[in-house]
């Protein structure tokens, strides 16, 4: 039997409401959680505009 896959593009915001950058160690945990969750993590670092 063939397993399908999905695949799902999440963003990530670089930044809070107020302007304030987002620190790196969260979104290391986010990235770690989605891992531990679902398998596997791709990640493309690019901005969004």
């Amino acid at each position: 039997m063939r397993k399908s896959y999905r695949r799902y593009e999440i963003l990530l915001p670089l930044k809070f409401n107020d302007g304030g950058q987002v620190p790196n160690v969260m979104i290391g945990t986010t990235v770690q959680e989605l891992r531990e969750r679902f398998g596997a993590v791709t990640s493309y670092p690019i901005d969004v505009l």
